[in-house]
């Protein structure tokens, strides 16, 4: 009988990558970089923006603890730097290690061609009023990649009609990686955790996050299902899960590594489904009391939201009751928008001059 080794440490292959930093603003200040990497990662940053390439972990030798604050720095790698490195998870490309780096001078020659910023040279500028202020891709609509002449992000380069450009760019202004001004994204109601002090929630901070990263089209039905809850049920308490909001490719690849049952493609990644996370008399409810509450209490109190869960094995998952049971194949292979999805089966997705009033939300 054959071994399946592929999932195991030290006996899945060694595949290794070379690619470029863009990204070594490490949160967690571990000296990680995001690497945008040769062949397995797309040039184009409307595709794959800077801020959904994973973290890379870079290695330290053997004379350094890596630990304790004993040995050396890990910092090292700056944006523009090419490395060297091997993938941890070779069977899902989401854990990145850095071996090494690799000397070099990137000229604007190096720099990909077309409308959006996504490479780095130190060495070419253009004067400050000739910056444009927005990047147009080509179907002619506006990216994330607005260029302000202050970086929030790292420095790039971008080659235009073969001349280099330096123009800035920063991480997208919405979740769901989009304009804050496009029509699907820019209006509707933004929560606050006061909000919900009114239904005696705790978690009202965490839910407003959430919410706030969702279309507006489906944000007030997801904060009045839970509102309905907690001022429905005495003792009950609910948010959405730090995962169980909007989920970029990545966040689902993610999840999907870890062995978690889920979509390749779901609704979380269109911003339109959340995961629930129920609390009763404070205490974390993990769905194995009886009767379960994700199924009785939750799914009633969600339905009069226009909000259903008819997945068996996972019970906080909701989303809007006119939606197929999966995303459909049109709106998975970018045939069709999820707003257009949504306009087809009855769902208001434009702004109007009150947008809480198809909710029911107060």
């Amino acid at each position: 009988m054959e071994q399946q080794l592929s999932y195991f440490t030290g006996r899945d292959g060694f595949v290794w990558w070379i690619g470029v930093v863009e990204d070594r603003g490490d949160p967690m200040s571990l000296g990680r970089v995001r690497c945008r990497i040769f062949g397995y990662h797309t040039e184009d940053k409307t595709k794959l923006p800077t801020v959904d390439l994973p973290w890379a972990l870079c290695m330290q030798p053997a004379n350094s603890a890596s630990s304790g604050g004993v040995g050396s720095s890990p910092t090292g790698p700056i944006e523009g730097t090419w490395c060297v490195g091997f993938w941890r998870d070779p069977d899902y490309m989401q854990e990145p290690m850095v071996l090494g780096t690799i000397p070099g001078n990137n000229t604007s020659a190096s720099a990909p061609q077309g409308g959006a910023p996504f490479d780095f040279s130190p060495e070419t500028t253009k004067e400050t009023d000739r910056l444009e202020t927005v990047t147009i891709i080509a179907d002619g609509t506006t990216t994330e990649f607005a260029t302000p002449f202050e970086t929030t992000d790292a420095t790039v380069l971008v080659t235009k009609d073969g001349q280099s450009d330096r123009p800035t760019n920063k991480p997208p202004e919405s979740y769901s990686n989009t304009e804050v001004d496009a029509p699907d994204y820019s209006w509707g109601r933004t929560w606050t955790a006061e909000d919900f002090d009114g239904v005696g929630s705790r978690k009202g901070a965490q839910t407003a996050k959430m919410l706030n990263q969702l279309l507006p089209w489906v944000r007030n039905r997801f904060a009045q299902g839970i509102i309905n809850i907690i001022s429905q049920n005495e003792g009950y308490d609910a948010t959405i899960g730090a995962e169980g909001g909007f989920r970029t490719p990545a966040m689902q690849r993610a999840i999907k590594s870890r062995g978690v049952k889920a979509a390749s493609k779901s609704y979380h990644e269109f911003a339109v489904a959340i995961d629930l996370v129920i609390y009763v008399n404070g205490k974390y409810d993990t769905g194995s009391r009886s009767p379960n509450p994700y199924t009785g209490v939750a799914r009633s109190a969600m339905a009069s939201a226009g909000l259903k869960n008819d997945i068996s094995n996972d019970p906080g998952h909701f989303y809007p009751q006119e939606f197929s049971k999966g995303v459909p194949s049109k709106v998975k292979n970018n045939q069709q928008s999820i707003s257009d999805y949504a306009k087809s089966v009855g769902i208001q997705t434009e702004d109007t001059s009150d947008t809480s009033s198809s909710s029911g939300v107060v």
